[in-house]
């Protein structure tokens, strides 16, 4: 009988494995890691190019330039008029969008805390363009500088970390966000830094945990992550600066400004849960999303979410708790805390993404039983995310989903061998 063989005359099963272990070979990694920044870096200059020779703030009919950028600008406009309010109301921020772009396309909606508009506000004072892109460069620098923070645990120290840090900035998950010009690689910096040794750098933590309840749907994981290792000081810093950037938001804002948040938040939390046109699900990374999708709303849905995120919570806590050295294990710990983050909020779109980056670091660099198909499992979910833009696959499956799913997936059962070697040392 004839013996099945790949043409190289190896067993199916060694030629499966040689794909696999393809890019294992340092020179084929390193020429992906190039290959990936070099594609993210021409991306991004043709988005300034194109930007730059075009007329107005539309790149085609309903494409706009930043896209959500123009909601954070036209904020900023309202607090430089002294009309910061007027942002909660839909009827008064859609008239401030359409006075800097006319177009029945936008579907914008503003829904952050009152503090925000204390980051946003210089925003207008610039033209646009040049406002947008100097916010989006300026976040991501903030990012980069987190994610450099984390690189200290991947040992040994070498380049590989230092490539793999640029390969992950020029990757889909951040350079999604310029082209949604959004807040989120400012956020994900400050939910990388709160997540990372915050017990050790209770401080620096304890002020991100703060700031990060500028968008508090990121950050309901981290007291009990906090809690697990009994991180008080961190805690109490925490508590301190949120209690105090609201409370001062609230004296030159007006006390009125907490109560009309809350109404916008309680109408996009409405249309969140009812399919509402102003927050269709497609591109989201929840599993309330995905359900939506399925044509499943209202309580089946809720209900099954808020399972969903208490399981995750429940690991989260546990592993936090389990590990016995928050040194050892505190890169794995924080991209888990980062990755669930997106999981546990029922309402996060493609461009919160940005925060499996540390996971993206730890599955590349760190000691784990995925680091050896690294190559594979990064551009497999790069593809995934390049393609949902061009692929009308969000109808049925949400590939945002898919990718956070499995990043948090990855890391859960991937960080068995690390354990397993510090078992036998």
């Amino acid at each position: 009988m004839m013996e099945d063989r790949s043409p190289e005359g190896a067993s199916p099963h060694r030629y499966k494995q040689s794909i696999l272990n393809w890019p294992q070979d340092e020179s084929r990694v390193v020429l992906l890691q190039r290959m990936g920044i070099l594609i993210g870096i021409l991306f991004l200059a043709t988005r300034l190019i194109a930007s730059l020779v075009t007329q107005g703030l539309e790149l085609a009919p309903g494409a706009v330039i930043g896209g959500d950028y123009l909601a954070f600008y036209s904020a900023s406009d309202l607090v430089l008029q002294g009309r910061a309010l007027d942002a909660y109301d839909k009827a008064a921020f859609e008239a401030a969008l359409q006075s800097h772009l006319a177009s029945d396309n936008l579907g914008l909606l503003w829904q952050y805390p009152p503090v925000l508009f204390f980051l946003i506000a210089p925003l207008a004072l610039l033209p646009y363009k040049l406002s947008y892109w100097l916010w989006m460069f300026a976040t991501a620098a903030i990012l980069a500088l987190a994610l450099r923070r984390l690189t200290r645990d991947v040992q040994p120290q070498s380049n590989a970390s230092k490539l793999m840090l640029w390969v992950l900035m020029a990757s889909p998950i951040i350079v999604g966000v310029f082209v949604n010009g959004q807040i989120s690689l400012l956020t994900t910096a400050l939910l990388v830094t709160a997540a990372y040794r915050p017990k050790a750098h209770w401080m620096l933590a304890g002020v991100c945990a703060g700031l990060l309840t500028i968008k508090p749907q990121l950050g309901v994981i981290i007291p009990s992550a906090y809690l697990a290792i009994g991180a008080w000081r961190t805690i109490g810093v925490a508590a301190l600066v949120a209690i105090a950037i609201h409370g001062l938001s609230a004296i030159v804002f007006g006390a009125e400004s907490f109560p009309a948040f809350l109404s916008a938040l309680d109408r996009i939390q409405t249309q969140v849960a009812t399919g509402g046109a102003d927050t269709p699900p497609y591109a989201m990374t929840t599993l309330f999303a995905q359900l939506r999708i399925w044509g499943i709303f209202g309580t089946p849905a809720l209900w099954a979410h808020i399972a969903f995120a208490v399981t995750i919570i429940a690991f989260v806590t546990w592993q936090w708790r389990a590990q016995s050295s928050e040194d050892n294990h505190s890169l794995y710990l924080a991209a888990l805390l980062c990755a669930s983050a997106i999981l546990i909020t029922p309402y996060a779109y493609a461009y919160e993404l940005a925060a499996l980056a540390p996971a993206g670091l730890w599955i590349a660099c760190a000691p784990n039983r995925w680091k050896s198909m690294a190559a594979v499992i990064l551009i497999a979910f790069w593809l995934t995310l390049t393609l949902r833009r061009v692929i009308p696959s969000d109808f049925v499956l949400s590939l945002s989903f898919l990718v956070a799913m499995g990043a948090f997936a990855l890391m859960a059962f991937g960080n068995r061998s690390e354990q397993h070697s510090e078992r036998v040392a």
